[in-house]
């Protein structure tokens, strides 16, 4: 009788522990992974594309038995992740230090939830020093760009599938003084 106790409350524990999960996707113009083809070199062109609907990053996700707040309502807190790499090296690995809450559903999600526009403007050749803080006016260097971008549920189990976008950067365009 002890035993079948023992067990019971075990098994309890271990269903209570797993009951919370999330399943979802991150997705950039309805795709998982694209290439995107950019008209200049300048993270801060990218970023007003982003802004102004050209392109359109969308979090959807659903839970299970996940926690609800002072108004009954359920919610997930997520860190964001952003990865980038030039010419198959990484760039910069960052991590959102403050996690952002969500509802389970379809929605928008804004370019600055990720921080791939500052980090963009990193020239990798020049030991990590942004271009942005040197004066530039936030040009990328020629080369073939990675982003990766990551919602990851705090507290809870499951996974968001990340987006993966990719471009290349031909050449820098001349910049008169004037």
């Amino acid at each position: 009788m002890n035993t079948f106790k023992t067990i019971f409350v075990l098994l309890s524990c271990v269903i209570i522990g797993n009951a919370q999960s999330v399943e979802g996707e991150l997705t950039l113009n309805g795709k998982t992974k694209t290439e995107l083809k950019l008209e200049s070199n300048s993270a801060v062109q990218l970023f007003k594309e982003f802004k102004t609907g050209k392109y359109q990053l969308k979090f959807n996700f659903s839970g299970r038995d996940l926690v609800k707040n002072v108004y009954k309502e359920e919610i997930v807190f997520f860190n964001f992740k952003t990865v980038v790499r030039k010419d198959g090296k990484l760039v910069k690995n960052v991590v959102r230090k403050v996690p952002l809450a969500y509802f389970p559903g379809d929605m928008g999600i804004p370019a600055e939830a990720f921080d791939f526009v500052g980090l963009l403007a990193i020239d990798p050749e020049e030991e990590g020093v942004q271009m942005i803080k040197k004066g530039s006016t936030g040009l990328m260097p020629p080369g073939k760009y990675n982003v990766e971008l990551y919602a990851e549920p705090v507290g809870t189990k499951g996974k968001v599938n990340p987006v993966v976008f990719s471009f290349t950067v031909r050449k820098s365009p001349k910049v008169s003084k004037y």
